[in-house]
């Protein structure tokens, strides 16, 4: 509904409403410049005596957005010109239409892909790809202006969180919220009976150093996954899959700080027990209103048909025939970095706990086929060799091979074999990308560098100079963040060692061109 009917509806003036709007005490989306209002919100909104949404619950303790999305104004991140781009942490998504569904430690913010974005023509459907499009940022926003999309994410709990975002065109908000009502309402029915015990039962082939879930909350997360498994639409189910997963670590006995670790390592108090039917109620409705929000802005560009989006739960640098040579026009995305972050092993709980995968060989399978490998996968193999003639990268492998010989695979020798089979697949995305390109088309890379055992390593100017062997001009180096997070990555004795110098860890923003300025 729009502002006016909403106002009639609960019978207040429209200036009160969007009031209660803008500060998050009703029910809402702003949908461009107007705000937008789900019927079945409202009228739960009015049953429950017209509290705040979610209020109460750790999931929504954040004021509501006013604006749908931010484009560059952010306070760390001002434009700086023409091809200038806003701050890239994803931390900025929490509170993002569509985007704040799933915490993702290793995206980048909507508001920087929209400035990337900004630079294409106006008023004519592109193709825009995301090699590694994690939990679907830059997808998002692409068919947020109209365009086509296309991404390749090989782990499957990120791709279905990717594939249940670029269905909301198709989705219907109010069945889903039906759904969502169902199912939440189930999950508190049964924990509330003491005599009912769950039909699923928890992954055998899971293990964690303490239990992930305290009882009383595994409990009422078997409930809610029995729902689930009774649920005839696949669709739905996939839906509240999302939910769960998005949510699980909240009530779990584990932290991102930022690797999953025990909630006791960070100086946190286990979660003994959790209102999980209200997490789960927040987290649906705020993802059903997003979907409401987001058909609304589609529908606005007025544009014929709606944009092709596709993501493919495999690796982007061994597909073939997926995306036609020279279609595509923009690519903005940000492979895994140079810092054994293990994306996969961070996931397992999402990854067992929804029935993704059954056993560790499924896991080995996605870390033999993930960028760069990891550490653990080519620390013991025999020498790994640059496939591409660049002394200065050489060099800088050469000597972290010399660093702490006494320790083996553990030493340096180990962590040379992981740089080199990360730049090795550095060469081979840049092959393939450039062949995608259509002339004059744009590819912006996020890439950070990064320390190992205490050796620092410019993975953006090796990144920059591998590109340009392969046929991309680089167009400019953007310094996007001018500090992460990175005390584990140089504190931690197996990955860095003692760092020899102050290193400033930060993102840069690689700007490729092809063809000719």
């Amino acid at each position: 509904m729009t502002l006016a009917e909403a106002a009639a509806f609960i019978r207040v003036s429209e200036r009160t409403l969007g009031q209660m709007a803008r500060e998050g005490r009703i029910p809402a989306q702003k949908a461009g410049r107007e705000w937008r209002f789900l019927r079945r919100a409202l009228e739960d909104w009015l049953a429950r005596g017209g509290p705040a949404v979610g209020e109460g619950h750790p999931t929504s303790r954040r004021p509501a957005p006013t604006t749908g999305r931010l484009f560059g104004d952010h306070a760390t991140g001002k434009r700086s010109g023409k091809t200038g781009f806003a701050d890239s942490a994803f931390t900025e998504n929490r509170d993002e239409q569509m985007h704040r569904w799933v915490p993702w430690i290793a995206g980048f913010s909507a508001a920087f892909v929209n400035d990337v974005l900004d630079q294409l023509p106006r008023g004519r459907r592109a193709l825009v790809l995301d090699p590694f499009a994690g939990v679907g940022t830059t997808l998002v926003e692409g068919v947020r202006r109209g365009h086509d999309v296309v991404g390749y994410e090989i782990n499957p709990y990120a791709a279905l969180a990717c594939r249940m975002k670029l269905m909301a065109l198709e989705l219907d908000a109010d069945q889903l919220l039906q759904r969502s009502a169902a199912f939440t309402e189930f999950v508190a029915e049964s924990t509330a009976d003491a005599g009912r015990v769950p039909g699923q039962k928890a992954p055998p082939n899971f293990v964690s150093r303490v239990p992930f879930f305290s009882p009383r909350v595994e409990r009422q997360v078997l409930f809610a996954l029995d729902f689930i498994a009774s649920e005839s639409d696949p669709i739905v189910a996939d839906f509240l899959r999302v939910a769960v997963g998005a949510t699980m670590v909240g009530y779990s006995n584990y932290s991102y700080e930022p690797s999953l670790s025990r909630r006791s390592v960070a100086g946190k108090q286990d979660v003994l027990d959790c209102d999980v039917a209200g997490v789960l109620a927040a987290k649906l409705y705020e993802m059903c209103s997003d979907i409401a929000g987001f058909q609304v802005g589609v529908q606005r560009l007025g544009r014929k048909g709606k944009p092709r989006a596709d993501v493919y739960p495999e690796s982007y640098l061994d597909s073939d025939g997926r995306v036609a040579p020279s279609s595509v026009d923009v690519v903005v995305t940000s492979p895994p970095y140079l810092n054994n972050y293990h994306y996969v092993r961070n996931t397992r709980p999402q990854l067992y706990w929804l029935g993704i995968v059954s056993s560790n060989s499924d896991l080995k399978a996605m870390e033999q086929t993930s960028f760069g490998k990891f550490w653990q996968t080519v620390r013991a193999g025999p020498e790994v060799k640059l496939e591409m003639r660049y002394p200065k990268l050489a060099s800088v492998i050469a000597r972290l091979s010399e660093e702490n010989r006494g320790r083996g695979v553990y030493g340096g020798r180990g962590w040379a074999n992981y740089a080199a089979t990360y730049f090795n697949d550095c060469v081979r995305f840049c092959q393939r990308t450039i062949e995608l390109m259509k002339p004059g088309g744009l590819v912006v890379v996020v890439i950070g560098n990064n320390i190992l055992q205490g050796v620092e390593v410019r993975t953006d100017e090796f990144f920059a100079g591998i590109a340009g062997m392969c046929g991309f001009r680089v167009a400019g180096m953007h310094r996007v963040r001018k500090k992460r997070t990175g005390t584990s990555i140089i504190n931690s004795s197996v990955r860095a060692g003692k760092v020899k110098q102050r290193t400033e860890l930060y993102e840069t923003a690689i700007e490729l061109r092809v063809g000719a300025t």
